[in-house]
Order: C-alpha cells, then structure tokens, then sequence
C-alpha cells in the first residue's frame, strides 16, 4: 500500500514537473507569436508606407513628366519662331553664290521673283544647309535665308507661289517655309488634303501651327487634321462639285 502511494506521488511529480515544462514551453511560444505579431505588425506599417511612397513617386512622375512635355513644347515653339522669319530655297546650284549668299540673293531674288522696284530686300543671314558637299549627280543642298521683316519673308513666299516656277539657269527652284523636322512631318500629313481642294480649285492658306484655313461660302474654316479637311470636303464641297456636274 505505501509502495502505491510513493508510485502515485511519484507520478504526480512527474506530471507536475512535465506540466510545468509544457507550461514554460507554451509561454516561450506565446513569446514567440507575440514577437511575430509585433514583427508582421511592422511589416505591414512598412508595405504601407512603402505603398504610399510608390503612389507619391507615381503623382511626382506623372507631374515631372507633363511639365517636361510642356517644356519641350515650348523648346519645340521656341525653335519654330526662331524660323519664322526664314525661307528655304531648294535648288539653287553649289557655289553659284561664291561664299557670298546674302550679296547673291539681293541681288538676284527681285529680278527672279519680279519683286516690285520699291521694295528692298534686308537678309540677316544666309547659308546653305549644313551638310558635306553634294556630288555633281546629287541635289544641292538647301539655302537658308532668314530676312529682317517678316513681311518680306511672306512676300518671297507669296511671288513664289504667284510665279509657280522660278527657274535659275535651267534649274528649277523651289521656296518653301523653314520649319522643324517635326513640323515638316505635320504639313506633310496635309498633303491629300491640300491635293483635293486644287482639284476643285478651292484656294487654301497654312497658317503657322500646321492650321489649313479654307474660306467657304465666305465663311472660313479651319482644319488641325488631313482627315479633317477631307471629310470637309466630302461633306460640303464634292458634293457641290457633282451638282454642278449634274444640272
């Protein structure tokens, strides 16, 4: 009998001592979980702060990005007016101008573009593109004019387009505006537009920021697109045309 209850108390310190263990044991977890917890509670602060960090920098990048657009819209402007008082002269052949383009062109542009007497040509500079010298089988290369006025810049241009051809000793010349690579591209796209009113004889103008005004019905008309201006033309002035045709 006394041996059963040294075995009993044997087995509740065992029990006692176990439990004991399991209980410093489940405290170390809970230790543990609460560290984690604490940890995964950071992390979250940390997403959230790097969550909010990327949103700020996404608003930053979007408002540096249109203020950049906008900047290199104003340099893009900016190097057009800079044009605005030039004419590009295609056609005119190498060295005719034997270094001396701004003497050649005063001289000889009135007699080419029947420029009344009165009226005298100012030339701030003149140069031929830069670009290496063409060979004898090549085009030659553009000359630039940039005039004082730009009256007469858009006089030169004017005659130009009344003569329709200027010709220098058997070669034909051509005036155009002096525009950016960018700009040059937008007039372009205007080309089928500007083809389909001469066919119906409508007179047209370009306006400076690659606007094509047409003047309808003594109304005028302006056109941002090539695509504009045919559907215009479509809509108002073919049919028109066909009427004609039809009575």
């Amino acid at each position: 009998m006394d041996e059963d209850i040294k075995n009993i108390f044997k087995l509740l310190n065992k029990i006692v001592t176990d439990t004991s263990s399991i209980t410093t044991k489940i405290i170390t977890i809970d230790a543990k979980l609460d560290m984690m917890d604490d940890r995964l509670d950071e992390m979250e602060i940390r997403i959230s702060t790097l969550e909010d960090h990327e949103e700020e920098s996404k608003e930053k990048m979007a408002d540096m990005e249109k203020k950049l657009l906008k900047a290199w819209d104003c340099v893009k402007d900016l190097e057009n007016r800079s044009r605005r008082n030039n004419v590009c002269i295609m056609g005119l052949p190498e060295g005719i101008e034997d270094g001396k383009p701004i003497e050649f062109l005063t001289k000889n542009l009135p007699i080419l573009l029947d420029l009344p007497s009165e009226e005298i040509i100012e030339i701030e500079l003149a140069h031929r593109t830069f670009a290496s010298r063409p060979k004898v089988t090549q085009r030659p290369c553009p000359i630039i004019v940039r005039f004082l006025k730009f009256q007469m810049r858009e006089l030169i241009l004017k005659r130009a387009r009344k003569k329709e051809e200027v010709i220098w000793e058997n070669s034909k010349l051509a005036f155009f505006q002096d525009l950016s690579k960018e700009k040059q591209n937008k007039w372009k796209a205007f080309i089928e537009g500007k083809k389909q009113l001469r066919e119906l004889g409508v007179k047209y103008t370009m306006v400076y920021s690659v606007i094509l005004r047409v003047i309808h019905k003594g109304q005028q008309h302006s056109f941002h697109t090539s695509e504009a201006v045919i559907t215009f033309i479509q809509k108002n002035l073919q049919q028109q045309e066909d009427s004609k045709n039809y009575s």
